[in-house]
C-alpha cells in the first residue's frame, strides 16, 4: 500500500511493539463492559429511514461518541441522505478509512412481535446482545471506535489515522454517497478501507469479503391509450399490459436467462484461482431450498456451481407488474398504463449506464420502441484484488485474532455503493455470524464475537504501522 492521496501527514514515530498491540488487546478485556454498554445506548435508538428525527439523533450520537474516543466529528446534512458523520482519530501516517451505516431495517425486517425481547431494548441474553442493526451495522460501527479507544485507554496513540464516515441514507442504494465522498475527497483519503460488515461462519472462521455487486434499479413504463376503454375493442385497441408482458418476455426467459444482446459486457469471469477461494465459502444449498420450497435450483445446479452463480452472474428480476383495474371484482376494461420495476445485480467490469443502453437498444429492435425507462437506482460493482498486499495483512491480523484460517471470498451476492471507493482496497470484516438474523427477528451477536471484532480492527492498525516502518526502513 502506498501513501493515501492527498495526505500530506509525515511520522517518523516507530511502529507498536508486540508489547505495545498486547496493551491494546488488554484494555478491551478491562473496559469490556463498557464497550458493550456503549453499544447498548446506540442500538436503543430507532434509526429507521423513514423517521428522520431519529437519524438525525443518532448521527448526533455517534459524533458525540467518536469525540470521546478523541476524534474529531463532524454532522453533515447532504442531499438525498439522512445525516453523514464525517470523524477522523488521528494516529499515525497510514491512513484506514471505516465505512459503515447507522441506519436499520436495511431489508425485510419481519414481524416485531416474534422478538424476545425488543428490538430497541438492546437486550443481553445468553452471552448475546439482542437488537435491530446490531449485526448490520452498529455492532462494526463500535467495533471500530472501541479499537481506537483501546490503544488511548492503553496509553498510546494508535498506530495509524482512522478516517469515518457513518451514512444515514435515505434509500438503499444510497443516492447521495457519490456527491458527498466526491466532495469529501481530501477527508476520506486513505490508503485502505474496512467495509461496514462481514461475519464468522458456522465453523468460527472469520469471512473476509472482497467484493459487492452494482445495482441497477429500473421502472420502466408504457401508455397505450389516453383512457382505459371497453374490452369490447381489445381486437382492434392494444393493451398496455399485453404490450409491457410482451417487452418483458423478450428481455428475460422464465429459467432467468437474460435475452437482451450486450447484458453481460464486461462481466468479469471468475479465475481459476477466485474459483478455488469461493470453493471455501459455505453455502447451506439445503437451508435456501428449504426456505424457498423448491426441491432443486434453476438449471439443475449442484450447490458448488449454485455458490459461484449467486456471485458471479449478472442477473436481472421483475421485482414487479402492475396496470388495469385489480379490484376484486369483474371489470371490462383495456389497461390503459402498465408500469414494471426491474432490478439488476452488476457484477465486477459491468458498467450501469452500459446495461440500460443495452437494454434501450433491445426494446427499439424488439418494437417495444415506447415502452420508458426511468433509472430509480443505480451503484457500481466492486472487486478488491484477493492478491493486494491488504487483504494479506488483514487476513494475517484475523489468524492471530481468531486463531484459525480466515476465508477470503472474492465475489458476493449482495449489492452494495463500495464503488464510490474502489481506488482503494477494501475489505469486509465484522462482529456477527452467518446466523445473526441480520434485519429479522431476533437480530442478534455474540458478545465474544464482539469482543473479537474489536481486537481484529487494533491488529490490522499495528500491521498497517508495521508495513509502513519495513517500507521506510
Amino acid at each position: 500500500m502506498g501513501d493515501a492521496p492527498g495526505s500530506t501527514q509525515v511520522s517518523t514515530a516507530p511502529a507498536p511493539s508486540r508489547a505495545d498491540v498486547d496493551a491494546a488487546l488488554a484494555a478491551v478485556d478491562a473496559h469490556f463492559d463498557e464497550f458493550v454498554a456503549e453499544l447498548q445506548e446506540l442500538c436503543r435508538f430507532r434509526s429507521r429511514r423513514q423517521e428522520p428525527d431519529k437519524m438525525a439523533a443518532t448521527a448526533e450520537w455517534l459524533a458525540g461518541s467518536a469525540r470521546r474516543h478523541g476524534a474529531t466529528a463532524d454532522v453533515i446534512e447532504w442531499e438525498h441522505s439522512h445525516p453523514y458523520v464525517l470523524a477522523e482519530a488521528p494516529g499515525g501516517p497510514k491512513r484506514l478509512l471505516h465505512f459503515t451505516h447507522y441506519d436499520v431495517e436495511v431489508e425485510p425486517a419481519g414481524d416485531d412481535s416474534e422478538w424476545v425481547s425488543g428490538p430497541y431494548e438492546a437486550a443481553i441474553r445468553d452471552g448475546a446482545l439482542y437488537a435491530r442493526g446490531v449485526a448490520d451495522d452498529k455492532g462494526a460501527i463500535m467495533s471500530r471506535l472501541h479499537a481506537v479507544a483501546a490503544w488511548r485507554l492503553a496509553g498510546l496513540t494508535p498506530p495509524v489515522t482512522s478516517v469515518f464516515i457513518m451514512e444515514g441514507k435515505q434509500m438503499l442504494h444510497s443516492p447521495g454517497l457519490g456527491s458527498f465522498t466526491a466532495a469529501h475527497a481530501d477527508r476520506l483519503a486513505s490508503d485502505a478501507a474496512l467495509w461496514e460488515n462481514s461475519w464468522r461462519d458456522s465453523t468460527g472462521r472469520p469471512l473476509l469479503k472482497l467484493g459487492e455487486k452494482g445495482v441497477l434499479y429500473l421502472r420502466l413504463n408504457v401508455r397505450t391509450l389516453p383512457r382505459e376503454l371497453t374490452s369490447q375493442n381489445t381486437a382492434l385497441l392494444a393493451s398496455a399490459t399485453t404490450r409491457l408482458v410482451g417487452a418483458i418476455a423478450g428481455m428475460v426467459a422464465p429459467d432467468g436467462t437474460v435475452l437482451v444482446p450486450g447484458f453481460a459486457d464486461g462481466a468479469r469471469p471468475p479465475t481459476e484461482a477466485e474459483l478455488e477461494l469461493l470453493g471455501d465459502v459455505e453455502f447451506d444449498g439445503e437451508f435456501l431450498r428449504r426456505r424457498a420450497g423448491v426441491d432443486g435450483f434453476l438449471g439443475d445446479v449442484d450447490d458448488r456451481e449454485a455458490a459461484v452463480a449467486i456471485r458471479t452472474r449478472p442477473t436481472l428480476t421483475v421485482a414487479s407488474l402492475s396496470g388495469g383495474d385489480d379490484r376484486q371484482d369483474v371489470t371490462l376494461g383495456i389497461p390503459a398504463t402498465a408500469t414494471a420495476k426491474i432490478e439488476v445485480r452488476l457484477v465486477a467490469g459491468q458498467d450501469p449506464q452500459q446495461v440500460v443502453d443495452a437494454i434501450r437498444a433491445h426494446l427499439d429492435a424488439t418494437g417495444f420502441a415506447d415502452v420508458e425507462i426511468d433509472v430509480m437506482a443505480t451503484s457500481r460493482p466492486s472487486l478488491t484484488d484477493h492478491r493486494d498486499p491488504f487483504v494479506a495483512l488483514v487476513a494475517d491480523a484475523a489468524r492471530r485474532t481468531y486463531g484459525s484460517e480466515p476465508v477470503i471470498e472474492p465475489y458476493t451476492q449482495w449489492i452494495g455503493n463500495q464503488g464510490v471507493l474502489a481506488d482503494r482496497p477494501i475489505v469486509g470484516v465484522g462482529v456477527s455470524r452467518a446466523d445473526s438474523g441480520v434485519d429479522g427477528p431476533n437480530e442478534q451477536i455474540l458478545l465474544e464475537d464482539y469482543r473479537a471484532g474489536i481486537k481484529h480492527v487494533i491488529e490490522i492498525m499495528a500491521a498497517m504501522a508495521t508495513e509502513n516502518s519495513e517500507e521506510s526502513a
